[in-house]
């Protein structure tokens, strides 16, 4: 697998739109969190803003920015990977030229195992950053009750990645690629859960669609909050419990990982 990572990486070294998007990542997901520092009154049951600065909240406040840039810009790095390929030919000239398709899967799950283990330690790293010298006096107390958090940002990661690698393989086209993972993430489950699923079924299940799952790894933290208020409209709680969120997005990154490859040894390249 190294000497395929190796391949992916000189591929892309000096790729513009891969440098453009990883730099983006590495610049906004430490300052993004700190955003937070304008907020000086913070609504209730919010205590007050150093809550997304110190231990444990830094983890879910960090998570959850980091949730949204990985969607975007880790997610367009892998679909851009796959479709360039296809747009240029050498998805097929690497086949031709010697790599069987098990190796070129191989190599774009490299990619995608990468992206997300650097993700999180990089997140790791920011959180422990911010919590040590937020925290007064400074000290790593309770740096590591997280509830997991690191496992869960990886989770995360590994999902949107693997999903956006799916949709590259499926729909191998650039432009369509990208127009439908930002609809399906952004419209698409959305629609399909509280239009459709929530007329039908009115339960937790709507909880369970993939996306969902993946983004109630690191959902917004507040909502901790809101799922203690008694609702009228919903009898079931909104976001997923962390283990089941785990599980779930667990299943769906194999589930992912199994159509794409299936998907690519089946069609013509």
């Amino acid at each position: 697998m190294l000497n395929l990572l190796s391949l992916e990486i000189k591929k892309f070294r000096n790729n513009a739109v891969v440098d453009l998007f990883g730099l983006m990542f590495l610049i906004t997901m430490p300052t993004l969190i700190f955003i937070g520092k304008e907020f000086k009154d913070v609504p209730p049951p919010l205590p007050d803003n150093s809550l997304f600065f110190t231990f444990p909240g830094v983890w879910n406040y960090l998570g959850y920015a980091g949730n949204w840039l990985v969607f975007f810009f880790l997610g367009f790095i892998v679909l851009y990977t796959v479709t360039a390929e296809v747009d240029y030919k050498t998805m097929r000239q690497n086949i031709i030229t010697g790599l069987s398709r098990k190796d070129y899967f191989i190599s774009k799950l490299s990619v995608v195992l990468s992206l997300s283990v650097f993700a999180t330690l990089y997140y790791a790293i920011i959180a422990l950053a911010i919590g040590y010298f937020h925290n007064e006096p400074y000290s790593f107390e309770g740096a590591f009750d997280n509830e997991m958090a690191i496992l869960r940002f990886f989770l995360m990661c590994l999902g949107y990645t693997s999903f956006a690698m799916m949709i590259g393989f499926l729909l191998r086209r650039s432009g369509v690629a990208i127009f439908f993972y930002l609809c399906y993430v952004l419209f698409i489950e959305l629609m399909l859960k509280w239009v459709v699923h929530f007329r039908l079924i009115q339960n937790e299940t709507i909880n369970y669609w993939p996306l969902n799952a993946i983004e109630d790894l690191m959902p917004f933290p507040p909502y901790a909050f809101i799922e203690n208020i008694p609702r009228k409209d919903l009898d079931f709680p909104f976001i997923l419990p962390h283990n089941h969120a785990m599980i779930a997005s667990a299943i769906y990154i194999l589930v992912f990982l199994g159509v794409t490859y299936w998907s690519f040894s089946k069609r013509d390249i």
